[in-house]
């Protein structure tokens, strides 16, 4: 992509807000915004922007706190902003995986700008469109029995590290899709309100209604041989983030988001023969922990692997929960190797970063191990039949 295209779909159609404003102050602009855009507001503080705070986390905050008390910028994202001279493509995906935001913020002249995830999708569209869902796809699929309780879905979303859940009938099929987010907003929001005397709140559900009651159906799905190009469409008629791939009985073979595409974008962007290792981090700074000595491990994780994968980039997502033990925090870690020879996933968790990070190395070796031998497997079968065949 050309930086021409890029400067092309800088927006300065978004809306600002104070990060001193309570959160039940800024309810009402979040009828201003354009749904084909952006369920996010920017945060301004003592004259600075400092980040975006999403509708989500807006609604979690109300839920969770009172509202006419805390803060936005309680829940502000503190997300990185581009200046106009070091703007290009690969920064600009950079910042959408790393912030999970529905726009990226441009500094310029003094001014901003934001450049919002469907327009950037779109515009990348032509460069790795021709791609079929499978190449970028997560199998990894997550379900959720449709008669399965909220509970249960928001214990599978935490066990798992992920924050939405494909629903599934009797027979597999995909059926819905739940998030966090509909549970927050359909559950914990309604008891919250009503404990604070609105009657919107009166009706209250519980963790114990079926999931079939709140998750968002009929399923968007789309068929693993599709082009990916299909499937941006597909998102951005939709407004939706992530697409259920199923097989021809319906069934769930994995899911495709917005996060997912602009990681292969990033991949398709690594030369030939180098290995890239992007850090994203939640809940926790890099000073927490020793940031140089991580990336050496993942490169000595990479090394052993030279004779099969010769190019790759590295996801490494590292989330921070609460709870602590002997002082060390509960990590959560998620890592993505996009490659030459294929896209392999692990997840894992322990008692601090390193021993987080290594458990979750070892269970991606084992998917890397499993794939060469069935490559092995194959050549083995193939060189008996050629042999058979010579004669």
């Amino acid at each position: 992509m050309e930086r021409e295209a890029l400067m092309e779909i800088i927006r300065s159609d978004f809306e600002i807000v104070n990060g001193d404003e309570t959160v039940s102050k800024i309810f009402p602009l979040l009828d201003k915004l354009d749904p084909d855009r952006a369920s996010a507001l920017v945060v301004r503080e003592n004259g600075k922007i400092i980040g975006v705070i999403r509708e989500r986390d807006l609604v979690r905050g109300s839920a969770l706190t009172n509202p006419h008390e805390t803060k936005v910028k309680t829940f502000t994202i503190r997300t990185g902003i581009i200046d106009i001279s070091d703007l290009s493509p690969e920064k600009v995906a950079r910042r959408f995986i790393e912030d999970s935001t529905p726009f990226v913020i441009v500094k310029k002249d003094g001014d901003y700008g934001v450049i919002y995830i469907n327009d950037f999708i779109m515009t990348i569209k032509d460069e790795i469109g021709s791609l079929k869902v499978r190449e970028v796809m997560n199998p990894d699929v997550i379900a959720v029995n449709a008669h399965a309780t909220a509970g249960r879905a928001l214990s599978l979303m935490r066990t798992h590290g992920v924050d939405r859940l494909v629903v599934v009938d009797d027979r597999h099929r995909a059926v819905g899709v739940i998030t966090g987010k509909d549970i927050v907003d359909r559950i914990l929001a309604p008891r919250k309100r009503a404990r604070m005397g609105d009657s919107k709140g009166e009706k209250e559900k519980t963790l114990a209604i079926m999931v079939e009651s709140i998750m968002s159906y009929p399923v968007v799905s789309c068929e693993r041989n599709e082009r990916i190009s299909d499937v941006i469409d597909q998102m951005v008629e939709h407004r939706i983030s992530g697409v259920v791939v199923v097989d021809q009985s319906g069934v769930p073979e994995g899911i495709v988001t917005k996060k997912d595409i602009l990681e292969r974008y990033l991949a398709e962007m690594v030369p030939a023969g180098e290995i890239k290792i992007e850090v994203i981090l939640k809940n926790i700074e890099d000073e927490d922990f020793d940031m140089e000595e991580l990336r050496n491990d993942v490169e000595k994780f990479m090394r052993k692997f030279r004779n099969f994968i010769e190019d790759a980039v590295v996801f490494l997502y590292i989330k921070q929960h609460k709870e602590r033990f002997r002082s060390l925090p509960l990590i959560h870690v998620r890592i993505k190797l996009s490659s030459d020879r294929g896209t392999y996933f692990a997840t894992g968790e322990g008692w601090g970063v390193e021993f987080a990070v290594h458990a979750t190395l070892k269970k991606l070796e084992r998917e890397i191990l499993k794939e060469k031998e069935m490559l092995s497997d194959s050549k083995m079968v193939k060189r008996f039949y050629e042999e058979v065949f010579e004669f």
